[in-house]
Formats: C-alpha cells, structure tokens, sequence
C-alpha cells in the first residue's frame, strides 16, 4: 500500500477560502502560517500572494486576488479562475476556522518531523561525537514540536488578565507560596517559593555550607503534602554520601556516628523514623559523573516526560562542561549557564545551581571577605543569566576564635529578578555535624524590606 504524505487538501482550501468569507481571519492566517505550512503548491502561491495584498492593505476578494496572480502571471499555475471560484465555495463554516488552521498547522509540523528525521539519519552515518549528535537531534525535534499552537503573539490584555488572576489568586491564599517551599520562611518571603523557570545560583567558597543547603531545600520541597519530585545532579558526591547527610539532617545525629556505625539505641531509632520519611520523598539522584551540560539536559527531558520533575539541583555548575570542545574556560561556562537557563524555561521549573566563588575573597582583608557579585568564578554570564544569586558568609569560618555568629550561615540575596534584594543578608543556624539548617528568626523584620519598599533600587531589573 502506498504511503501518503501527511496533508489534507479540504483543510488548506478552507482556510484560503476563509480569508474571503471574512477578512478579518488573514492576521490570524499570517500569525500562525507560512507559505510552505501548505502543502499543495498552488495553496502555496495563491497565500503569497494573499499576504502580497494584505501587506498593501488591499481588501482580499475575488477581484483583487486574481488580478494579482495575472499580472505575476501565476493565474493559470494555481488552476485558473475556476479554482478560485472554487475555494470561496469551499468553507463548511467559517465558525470552525481554527480548526482548519489548526488541521494545516499539524500537517505541516508532522513533515517537518519526518524531514528532520531523515536529515537526523544522513548525519548519522558521519557522526564524531555520539552525544552532541543525540542532543542536537533532540533539539532539531523538540523545536518543531513545541511550535505547535504556540506562535501566535498574545495580546497585552489577556496577560494583564492572567497577572491580575495570581494576584487574586495569591490574595486568597493570604500570603502563602506561589512556588516551592525552600523550607526557610525569609527566603520564602523574598522569592514566594521557587518559581517554575528560574535560575537560582547558590554560590560560596569551600566548606561554607552549600551543598548542605541544597540538600536541606531538596528535602524541604520534597517532604510537603504534595510530593514534588527533586532530581540532584551531585558531580562531587557519590549518592550514598548525599543520603548520608541528609539522613544525618532528618534523624539530627552526627554523620560521623553513622559512617561508623558507632550509634546508641536512641540514635538508631531517630534513624528509623528518619529513614521512614525520607522512603516517602520523590528525590532521584544522578552521581554518574555526567559531565556535559547538554548530557544532564536530557536526562531531564526525560524526567519531565514521565511527569517526574519539579525541581532540578546541580552541584556544581563548575563541574559541568559545555558540548563545544576546546574552547576557553569563561566560553564554556558561559554556554553552560545559558543552557541551564533555556533549559529551565523549556520544563517550566526551577533549577538551582551551586557554584564555586573565585580564590580573590581570600586575598580580601578580614572585613571584607563577604562574597560580591564579582566573585562568581569563571564567566560574568552566570550572574546574567540567573534569576536569583544567593552568596553564603560564615564568619566563624574566618574568625572560629573570635565570631560573634558562631555556628550561623549568612545569606545574602545579591540578585532577586522577581524581587528586592536583601544586600545584609540573614541568618540560619548550621549545625555541620547533621549538615542541617534552621531559620534563626522569624522573617517579619525583613517584610517592609520585601513587600512595603517602593524604592527602584531595591529591584533587580
């Protein structure tokens, strides 16, 4: 049996004979279609030369439209004027208009598809490099697909309606987060939780307490009612030593008691119990060393696929390489923090990604070794391309004599794209032994900084 391209010559010609049952129709035709979205070349000619017309802001009738093919002489090439008489006979009902637009739209994105995929299989045959051949096939496909029903530009009306929607929306929820619960009440008056498709940088020096903070925030969004799925990327840690720590953090016992096995019958009871709830939490962890950005790209594809993402982590950014070899350092961590950035806007959900502080904080004087923006090490697009940077300050790290925060994490909330800043920063408690953290206060001294400020400067734009 023969097989057919996808097409449907009763969809184009309604859509063509839409135009002259109802001008109106052509901006919509022009928005969402191109000439070669038709697959017939006659619909191919006749709706170049229907935009030639609305372009001249000519009414589109039967006149004008065979006039304009007559004298680029393309009358005869379409059928005639017997064809055109034809399409403007052709509309079973202008009420259904967009699904015959629609019907032409898919039909077009199904060749594209099958065209993409034989384009996929001649390069296969001289493939190098097996993973950026697998990412960029995936992302040939991925950008056909996700143009369907989605080029139409959207009225700043309707969004106006949809922002005043939330507001309403969050005014019933009397405050509460519109994102996921990072578990630390300041930090979620400053963000309202985790937002889907943001980038949110947390970066220290060595031995501050990051990767113990991810840990925390992956667990905190993971234990509410609803059981969001967390995917941890660790490229430093093996996954039984992530579990350890957070093990360490739920039963609030010494991880060094557990790697050795040297706990009390309490202890192992807190174990338990612990052990009980974390069997309730939807976190995967990935420790396979996945170095390529565009690698940890499609595992997450494949999460979000299968419905199982809703927070990614990766610890860190660093570590990571870009799927362009042998380029310079701050190229590459520059196309990594783009990557994260699309990536986290292609699944809708937010992705914190810990990253190292250049060595040039050490060399600072005592009173002046509180992270800045330009520390962020390798490449300035990091602190471009996020939405949110968190810096982490432990001053009894540099002064364990003499600090007057023993035992305390600052943070410090240096780009809030969404919100004010928080330059002072707050305070957690960070019990290392556990790797666990605590709020330290209540965050209702921070909300005129937060929700009362009308100052410009306060928002990072």
């Amino acid at each position: 049996m023969e097989k057919i391209t996808p097409q449907n010559l009763e969809a184009e010609q309604s859509v063509l004979g839409s135009v002259f049952v109802n001008q109106g129709v052509m901006k919509s035709v022009i928005d969402k279609l191109v000439a070669d979205d038709f697959f017939h070349y006659r619909h191919k000619i006749i709706f170049n030369a229907m935009v030639d017309l609305y372009e001249e802001n000519i009414g589109i009738d039967f006149t004008t439209l065979t006039n304009i093919l007559e004298t680029k002489g393309l009358l005869l090439e379409v059928g005639g004027i017997d064809y055109i008489v034809d399409l403007i006979d052709s509309v079973p009902s202008i009420s259904n208009f967009e699904n015959y637009l629609n019907i032409v739209l898919d039909k077009s994105i199904t060749r594209r598809i099958m065209d993409a995929c034989r384009a996929i299989i001649e390069d296969g045959f001289t493939v190098d490099d097996t993973a950026i051949f697998v990412d960029n096939s995936e992302k040939l496909i991925f950008d056909i697909a996700k143009e369907r029903r989605t080029t139409d530009f959207v009225r700043i009306a309707e969004i106006t309606e949809e922002v005043i929607a939330k507001s309403e929306q969050a005014k019933m929820n009397k405050g509460q987060l519109t994102g996921l619960d990072t578990g630390f009440s300041v930090l979620n008056d400053f963000t309202l939780g985790l937002q889907p498709s943001e980038l949110i940088i947390v970066a220290a020096r060595p031995s501050m307490g990051k990767s113990a903070l991810a840990l925390n925030i992956a667990t905190n969004v993971a234990r509410v009612e609803s059981k969001p799925h967390v995917a941890f990327f660790s490229l430093e840690m093996g996954s039984d030593q992530l579990v350890g720590r957070i093990l360490s953090s739920e039963a609030s016992v010494d991880g060094k008691k557990i790697r050795t096995g040297n706990l009390s019958v309490l202890e192992w009871q807190q174990i338990q119990l612990a052990k009980e709830k974390m069997s309730k939490m939807n976190i995967v962890f990935d420790d396979s060393g996945t170095v390529k950005v565009t690698d940890l790209r499609q595992k997450c594809r494949k999460l979000k696929q299968e419905d199982r993402l809703d927070l990614i982590v990766i610890d860190y950014l660093q570590l990571l390489s870009g799927s362009v070899p042998n380029v310079n350092r701050v190229q590459e961590v520059s196309e990594i923090s783009r990557t994260l950035k699309e990536t986290a806007r292609e699944l809708k959900v937010p992705i914190i990604a810990l990253s190292q502080l250049s060595r040039s904080v050490e060399n600072r004087p005592d009173d002046k070794k509180i992270p800045v923006m330009a520390d962020l090490r390798d490449s300035g697009s990091i602190e471009q391309d996020a939405d949110i940077v968190l810096f982490l300050y432990r001053d009894d790290y540099y002064h364990p004599e003499d600090s007057d925060s023993p035992n305390q994490v600052k943070i410090i909330i240096s780009k809030n794209r969404q919100g004010a800043t928080l330059p002072e920063g707050f305070d957690l408690t960070f019990n290392k032994s556990f790797s666990q953290f605590k709020d330290i206060r209540s965050s209702s001294k921070y909300s005129d900084n937060y929700s009362g400020s009308s100052d410009i400067d306060d928002i990072d734009l």
